[in-house]
């Protein structure tokens, strides 16, 4: 009864033992799952976001598309009435040139009708002063010849055809400068006619052209501004990913320790299931000598259960102390960092919090004019979730997700000069991650180092001050 009080106590022992190192394994998975879920979760909506986004980005495109094809329209429009325009001024320097010669030619009437009025004016002055009472027959008969009557009445004959032809050609002229006055003005009206209604058409489509420009830059600045938006999104949907394989390595990391506690639980057991079988081996085989013994020395039963007696007393002894070493390896002490250390020697030149206006959402280490290199090593256990060249200031950084006590924290190193690790590779604490640089938008050798409690974002919601933690 004895002994199986002593080994059921040594049992519950373990079992407690167990049960108790068995806790903290199973919260951290439970902790590493549920941030896994998270991160996945934020996967999808990130995904949702870029979807909705690209199809944003293509009805702009279709629209952009449609727009350029309108304004290219447009264009042409402007293009054939701009060449109508031309054709236009040409035809008024044409008509100019027109109107100056007609002018001209108008002068060179108006001076002939001068000259005629003024034969005329005085053709009608010597009629005037002769009373009107001219006779060509009297003219006639007054030769005084045959010869001189011929010469007279040729010369009658010439002054009265003179006479017609001066008033004929004096109404022509009169005509003929009426007409090529009427003619300019006609020409000159339908000129500006058309060049007026071709300048209202050239506003018109002037007005459509820079409001179909003015649409087009909009929707150019909205396409803009929906792939800084994309691009963001993937920017995001990189960072979650490679958080997701930091935490799948870490979870990787944690069933790989509980196989190995497994395979020593199974080995312990075992180790356990052959002292008990021994035990009671030497158990059977002492019974046996026992009762071989009160057979064989009759006389001398007393020292026999003496010795039968003392032979279980001295193995009782053995499983209580086996069970106890057993009970302190069950319970292995964790190699997992539980305090930070400091990222890089040097002291703090810039701290958290306010500076210059904006936040400055950790602290600076500074070089401080040391020569070589100066390494940056990782606070704590962890895994690396980003290790390159970040365009956005950043330089050459380091992003490392951590578990301790149950409560993920990431960190952030930056403006290295040299990189040592990958992304997604396990980190011990104190493992070098680079060396203190300056690239990126940085003003000198320093580390720039960041402590998030959880998951890093962009938006720093669960930044926090380092100077708290190292």
């Amino acid at each position: 009864m004895k002994k199986r009080t002593i080994r059921a106590t040594v049992a519950v022992t373990a079992a407690v033992a167990l049960l108790f190192t068995g806790m903290q394994p199973a919260m951290a998975n439970t902790e590493i799952q549920t941030k896994l879920d998270q991160v996945r979760e934020q996967q999808v909506s990130k995904q949702d976001s870029a979807n909705e986004t690209r199809s944003e980005i293509t009805e702009l495109e279709s629209e952009l598309s449609a727009l350029s094809t309108e304004i290219e329209a447009l264009t042409a429009k402007q293009q054939e009435n701009e060449q109508k325009l031309k054709e236009t001024e040409e035809e008024l320097v044409q008509l100019g040139t027109e109107i100056k010669a007609l002018e001209e030619e108008i002068v060179i009437i108006e001076e002939r009708i001068e000259e005629r009025r003024a034969i005329l004016q005085e053709r009608a002055v010597a009629t005037y002063e002769s009373d009107g009472e001219v006779s060509y027959l009297e003219v006639l008969l007054g030769a005084q010849s045959f010869g001189d009557f011929i010469e007279r009445l040729s010369a009658i004959t010439t002054i009265a055809q003179s006479d017609q032809e001066l008033l004929d050609e004096h109404i022509a002229d009169e005509e003929r400068l009426h007409k090529a006055k009427q003619e300019v003005e006609e020409k000159k009206a339908k000129v500006e006619e058309n060049k007026a209604a071709l300048v209202t058409i050239k506003d018109e489509l002037d007005a459509q052209k820079n409001e179909l420009n003015s649409l087009q830059d909009d929707l150019n600045e909205k396409e803009t501004q929906l792939q800084e938006e994309l691009n963001a999104i993937i920017s995001d949907e990189e960072l979650l990913k490679g958080q997701e394989n930091a935490l799948e390595a870490e979870l990787a990391a944690w069933e790989e320790e509980q196989k190995k506690a497994r395979e020593e639980e199974e080995r312990r057991k075992q180790e356990e299931k052959e002292r008990q079988e021994r035990e009671a081996k030497q158990e059977r085989e002492a019974k046996q000598a026992a009762e071989a013994a009160q057979v064989e020395t009759a006389s001398e039963p007393a020292k026999a259960a003496t010795s039968a007696a003392s032979e279980p007393s001295s193995r009782e002894a053995t499983p209580s102390s086996s069970g106890s070493n057993n009970v302190q390896n069950a319970a292995p002490a964790s190699n997992n960092s539980s305090s930070f250390i400091r990222p890089a020697t040097g002291s703090v030149t810039s701290q958290y919090g306010m500076r210059g206006g904006r936040m400055h959402w950790g602290i600076d280490i500074g070089k401080n004019g040391r020569s070589g290199d100066v390494p940056i090593v990782s606070v704590l256990d962890g895994t690396v979730v980003e290790a390159g060249y970040h365009s956005g200031g950043f330089g050459n950084w380091v992003l490392v997700t951590h578990q301790m006590n149950g409560q993920q924290y990431t960190t952030v190193y930056a403006h290295l000069d040299r990189i040592d690790v990958s992304a997604g590779q396990r980190v011990g604490q104190g493992t070098q991650l680079g060396t203190m640089g300056n690239t990126g938008n940085s003003f000198g050798a320093h580390l720039h180092f960041e402590v998030h409690k959880g998951a890093f974002n962009w938006s720093r919601t669960n930044a926090v001050d380092p100077l708290n933690y190292i």
